[in-house]
């Protein structure tokens, strides 16, 4: 080895320490396939990422510099795509994007523009009109999706459910979101994918489950968390449908059916549909009993709506559970720093075993059920008689946890019926 080589080598493993030691912010855009990053690197002021989890629009929203009045403003449509990272651990995709508003402001002069996803194209929207009879889920969204030049990714539980008629009066978009609202399921389209699943079933892009991620305190800037006892009072939903053969409504509730059950007043088209849509609405009701949002003062680029997350150093009633991401929003800005902000709600157990239909009326709890995380299953601690348990909302990290919070549940029942 040459003195050249050897300098060289030193020189890479220097740098290399100090990105280790010291990360900054790294970058890529392209503007129509064309790198700016030199272009920008003195000018770039501002970038927000904004990553929604279902049909909503993904954003991006850049500020420039424009105080010597040298940039061009690209013209609406314009593609861009963007990676964000930091220098020791690599660049992350964040997708693909066009440009729907360009501003201009001074003085100090500043070009914003902002853009949407590039996969919910404006044909997506438009309103349609036409009917599916005895299609499955799976058979509704690969037609959708080949409509759009999408590769229909389904669920194949969820996929194979045989819808007997189904109106569409609307968008593909709304169709799309309507159909995963009945089903507690979530429809997105990324990186030209149609994807059907239920939710907290997230897959990564080579199609492996979403790992979870753990967030200690020290990793936060800031953090927020609240909870009602709303999503508590509410034992059941009970939903209608009207029996043809029989010439009379029906219904079919989920949870308990007591003076607390919820009532959807819409007459579904068939039971298949109404137990579904009870199901459904029960648990968007648990999953909604608590949020929670933080901000990373270390950015993290491989949050994404989905991702299980898992909290170490709050309070025990926010790391004692699972949760689920909702909504990410990544945002660089002009002195190096990078922030990530995500948005939470509670990660239900298996939605079929929370929400177990019930067609009769039943008595009061008789017993405590919690699921906790076991692995890669869902397990169960129990307490008391079985027959008719009550079933906490939350999936718990582990048998510890999930225990004591069955002995206090356990307890407060046998107090009510004292």
């Amino acid at each position: 080895m040459n003195i050249a080589s050897t300098l060289t080598n030193i020189a890479t493993d220097v740098e290399q320490g100090f990105n280790d030691s010291y990360p900054h912010v790294i970058y890529r855009l392209l503007v129509n396939g064309t790198d700016i990053g030199t272009m920008i690197q003195d000018r770039l002021m501002r970038m927000v990422i904004t990553d929604n989890r279902g049909i909503e629009t993904d954003s991006i929203e850049i500020e420039l510099s424009d105080h010597d009045g040298l940039l061009d403003i690209p013209p609406k449509g314009a593609e861009i795509e963007a990676w964000i990272g930091w220098s020791n651990t690599g660049l992350v995709y964040k997708g693909k994007y066009l440009v729907k508003e360009r501003g201009h402001q001074g003085a100090p002069d500043i070009l914003t523009l902002r853009a949407e996803a590039a996969d919910l194209k404006t044909a997506f929207k438009k309103k349609k009109e036409r009917s599916f009879d005895k299609k499955t889920i799976a058979d509704i969204i690969q037609t959708i999706a080949l409509e759009h030049g999408l590769n229909p990714i389904v669920n194949e539980t969820l996929g194979i459910i045989e819808l007997p008629h189904l109106d569409q009066n609307e968008s593909d978009a709304n169709l799309i979101t309507r159909i995963a609202d009945e089903h507690d399921a979530i429809a997105m389209v990324k990186n030209g994918n149609l994807l059907f699943m239920p939710k907290g079933e997230g897959k990564t892009m080579s199609g492996n489950p979403l790992p979870e991620v753990i967030i200690t305190r020290s990793d936060g800037d800031s953090h927020q968390y609240s909870d009602t006892d709303g999503a508590d009072e509410v034992s059941g939903v009970t939903a209608y449908y009207y029996d043809n053969t029989h010439a009379k409504r029906k219904k079919v509730t989920v949870g308990m059916s007591d003076e607390n059950t919820r009532e959807i007043r819409n007459i579904q088209r068939d039971k298949q549909t109404a137990e579904h849509v009870a199901k459904a609405e029960f648990n968007k009701i648990k999953s909604k009993s608590a949020t929670f949002s933080f901000t990373l003062a270390y950015g993290r680029p491989e949050l994404i709506p989905e991702s299980p997350l898992s909290f170490i150093g709050f309070k025990a009633l926010i790391d004692d559970i699972v949760w689920l991401g909702t909504r990410v929003i990544h945002e660089y800005n002009e002195s190096g720093g990078y922030t990530t902000k995500c948005e939470a709600e509670v990660y239900l157990p298996d939605a079929d075993s929370l929400s177990e239909l019930i067609d009769n009326e039943r008595g009061g709890y008789t017993g405590i059920l919690a699921y906790y995380k076991d692995g890669k299953k869902t397990a169960t601690v129990t307490k008391g008689d079985q027959a008719t348990p009550k079933r906490l909302t939350y999936l718990y990290k582990n048998r510890q946890t999930a225990t004591v919070a069955v002995d206090r549940e356990y307890k407060a029942l046998q107090d009510v019926k004292d």
